[in-house]
């Protein structure tokens, strides 16, 4: 059996075997050889005979070759080394090996797909701890329905006596002793005190101030939700991959074109006459380093999307990408269908129906401040504060409290919120208008980049056929030019599913 060399092998490799076939140690750098393709894939169909099964044991082939050269000799013709791809100058065995594993080729389906899979990002992490946010504040305002139970413990020791002297005035008692006529202290507070009490509020007026507070949270809460739902929505992230897909298309579609009309302006000849002068020179050389200029450009544009393009379906960022052009979309909305559509529920739209549902809970609390604040009490005390009170007893009732005059502040509160709830009603009609006017201008859109679209890419297919039947598909003109027009057609099909995703989006439509 003859053994078949990769196709794979670093040029180095290659080079020592085609340099050394015929020399007498050829049954080494052949052994060293095939040592290095038994890890390489084989595509080369090349069979060298006389090689059967020579594989030394603990020999590098990628170190050793090289140090095998060296003892070699040179080739008789270095031009065949130059006919064969090698430079002509020094030996190949220092340059790299070459790296195995082309370009990863996807499709724009495969892109979503791989995207949708991934874990959510900072940004919509973000907007579910929002979400949570609010929820919980809803729920520590709903808490005030309830009663509070508390308790207090009291303990203190004072350095004097807190009690009093007690004094009889003189009068008709004749046998009362002499010490009460002169005073006797009485303790009516002991010095040393301890006191437990547990204590029991049940809110009656405020409740009604309580459910207007939490209209108000649960408001704030579906404003978050809102937004949330925005920021990882199907759509929004579809939306986010098609550009940045056919961004990085039209990008190497432009980096093509770029080095094709450098490659040209780099073969066209300068002539410098004496009646043009240095003229034509440096203009060439000008449109040269322009040329080379876009072709940085484009290059740093294409691996900046590529790098956005590997982000967004978890890969690593240098991965080279071979993408598929997709077929133009093809849609057929009308616009007697999106006007019996109403606009969707668009975070502004809910923020401000749920603004005015905040500013009519605001009016209502305000006018609450005409009420009295009334609550039933009662709790157990523990006590030896008092000497003359009973240490254990417990109580109950109710307890109230209303502000007599307070200048008139009532009274603006409620002006101030009354205008408060005017200025959101007025905002509400606004955005409703504007989604509508949105809605229209959307469609507009629509209608004209579909337009568009179809004629570039029936140009654009009749110019390539075109190109492919009368001229040389090897040319840098034509390669620049099918990519101009590869080009022109992206970005109109870009610009259509724009605005479909647009449309989409204010109709609340999935894709």
């Amino acid at each position: 059996m003859e053994p078949r060399i990769g196709s794979e092998l670093t040029q180095s490799h290659i080079c020592v075997l085609a340099r050394n076939a015929t020399a007498v140690i050829a049954p080494v750098i052949l052994a060293a050889t095939i040592v290095a393709a038994q890890d390489t894939p084989s595509a080369l169909p090349t069979a060298i005979p006389g090689l059967s099964a020579i594989r030394p044991s603990g020999f590098n082939a990628l170190t050793s070759l090289s140090s095998i050269a060296g003892t070699a000799g040179r080739p008789s013709q270095v031009s065949d080394f130059v006919a064969a791809g090698f430079p002509a100058a020094g030996y190949p065995a220092m340059r790299p090996p070459i790296r195995f594993g082309g370009p990863q080729s996807v499709t724009l389906e495969q892109v979503k797909q791989q995207s949708a899979s991934r874990v959510a990002s900072p940004l919509a992490y973000m907007s579910q701890l929002s979400v949570e946010a609010a929820k919980q504040h809803r729920l520590g305002v709903q808490a005030d329905y309830f009663p509070k139970l508390g308790a207090t413990f009291l303990n203190l020791h004072t350095t004097d006596f807190l009690g009093q002297v007690l004094r009889l005035p003189p009068g008709p008692l004749k046998d009362v002793p002499v010490q009460l006529m002169n005073g006797v202290p009485v303790q009516i507070i002991n010095k040393d005190m301890t006191a437990a009490a547990l204590t029991f509020v049940q809110p009656i007026t405020p409740i009604f101030a309580v459910r207007q507070a939490v209209r108000i949270a649960r408001a704030d809460e579906r404003i978050a939700m809102a937004k949330a739902a925005a920021s990882v929505s199907k759509n929004a992230r579809d939306t986010e991959v098609e550009e940045t897909y056919f961004k990085l298309l039209i990008a190497q579609r432009q980096l093509i074109s770029a080095e094709s009309k450098l490659k040209g302006s780099e073969r066209r000849p300068l002539y410098a006459s004496a009646s043009v002068g240095l003229a034509s020179v440096s203009g060439g050389a000008a449109g040269t380093w322009e040329a080379a200029k876009a072709v940085e450009t484009a290059a740093a544009t294409v691996k900046e999307l590529t790098a956005s393009l590997n982000r967004l379906m978890g890969w690593a960022e240098d991965t080279q990408l071979e993408l598929s052009i997709p077929d133009p979309l093809v849609e057929n909305m009308s616009l007697r269908e999106i006007s019996d559509k109403s606009p969707a529920a668009t975070a502004s739209l809910v923020e401000a129906e749920q603004t005015v549902v905040k500013a009519r809970a605001a009016v209502s609390i305000s006018k609450m401040a005409y009420f009295p604040v009334v609550a039933a009490v009662g709790g157990y005390l523990f006590q030896n504060v008092l000497p003359a009170v009973n240490s254990n007893f417990g109580y109950g009732g109710v307890m109230a409290s209303y502000t007599l005059f307070d200048f008139g502040k009532r009274e603006h509160a409620i002006k101030e919120a009354r205008a408060q709830l005017g200025m959101a009603e007025t905002a509400l009609q606004l955005t409703k208008a504007k989604l509508a006017a949105d809605l229209r201008k959307s469609y507009s859109d629509l209608e004209r980049s579909r337009q568009l679209s179809q004629v570039a890419h029936k140009m654009g297919s009749s110019a390539v056929l075109l190109m492919k039947v009368s001229s040389d598909p090897e040319s840098l003109e034509v390669t620049a030019a099918r990519a101009d027009m590869e080009v022109e057609m992206l970005q109109a099909d870009l610009a259509h599913r724009q605005a479909y995703n647009r449309l989409k989006a204010m109709t609340g439509s999935e894709r």
